[in-house]
C-alpha cells in the first residue's frame, strides 16, 4: 500500500460533480503535483485530503489510517495556501511557535524548534519582525516554515506562490524543492502553469473537469 491511498473519492457542489472517482497513489517522500486549469478539482481535492471539505463518496487512506472522517487538526497534515494567513500581530518567532504553543510544547524545545526551521527557511535574522516588514516571498517562507515546525506527515501546497513575482516565485520554487529533501517531506502541490510542475515534480497528475487524464513521473 502506497503512503498516501485516494480511493475512488467523488464530491459534488449544488449538482455539479467536481471530482468524478477520482484515484489515485503517493508513495512516502514523493513530490507530487496536481496540475490542471482553474476549476478542475485540483484545491477540492488537496481540502478533501486535509479534511476541510467532507466527500461525497470514496476514502482517504494516510500511512494505513483511515482518515476519510476525521477531525482536520487530528490527521497531521500541513497545508499552504495562495494567501499567507499570518497573525498580523505575532513576530515571525510567534507565527511559527504558535501550534507548538497550542500542543503545550515545553518552551525552550519550542525555541530550538522554532530557530531550527527559520534558520533553514534564511528567516533568522526576521525572528523579532511582524509580517507587514516582510516582503511577499518571506511572507511565504514563514508560512512554509510555521507547516514545517509541526512535522506533518503531509504537506498540501495549493498554488503558494501565485501572489509573488516571476523572479521569486523561481527561488522560492528551488527553496520548496530544497526543503522537501532536507526534511523527507511527502509533498502535494497544486498548480495550473506545466514549466512549475516540470520543475518541482517527481509526479504529475493532469487534471481536467474533475478526471486525473493522465499521470506520470
Amino acid at each position: 500500500m502506497s503512503y498516501l491511498e485516494v480511493l475512488n473519492v467523488c464530491k459534488s457542489f449544488d449538482d455539479q460533480a467536481v471530482l468524478k472517482n477520482i484515484s489515485l497513489s503517493i508513495e512516502k517522500n514523493e513530490f507530487t503535483t496536481l496540475l490542471g486549469p482553474s476549476g478542475c478539482g485540483k484545491t477540492t481535492l488537496l481540502r478533501s485530503i486535509a479534511g476541510l471539505s467532507s466527500l461525497d463518496s470514496g476514502r482517504v487512506l494516510l500511512d494505513g489510517e483511515d482518515i476519510t472522517y476525521k477531525n482536520p487538526r487530528d490527521r497531521n497534515i500541513g497545508m499552504i495556501f495562495q494567501s499567507y494567513c499570518l497573525f498580523p500581530t505575532m513576530t515571525v518567532f510567534d507565527n511559527v511557535a504558535y501550534g507548538l504553543r497550542l500542543q503545550k510544547i515545553p518552551p525552550e524545545q519550542t525555541r530550538e524548534e522554532v530557530q531550527g526551521v527559520l534558520e533553514s527557511m534564511n528567516l533568522l535574522d526576521k525572528a523579532k519582525s511582524f509580517p507587514a516588514h516582510l516582503s511577499g516571498g518571506e511572507r511565504q517562507r514563514v508560512a512554509l516554515a510555521r507547516s514545517l515546525v509541526m512535522k506533518p506527515k503531509i504537506l498540501l501546497l495549493d498554488e503558494p506562490f501565485n501572489a509573488i513575482d516571476a523572479k521569486m516565485r523561481k527561488s522560492l520554487q528551488l527553496t520548496v524543492k530544497d526543503i522537501h529533501k532536507e526534511y523527507g517531506m511527502t509533498s502535494i502541490f497544486v498548480t495550473h502553469d506545466q514549466e512549475e510542475a516540470m520543475r518541482m515534480s517527481d509526479t504529475i497528475h493532469l487534471f481536467n473537469d474533475g478526471v486525473i487524464e493522465q499521470s506520470g513521473t
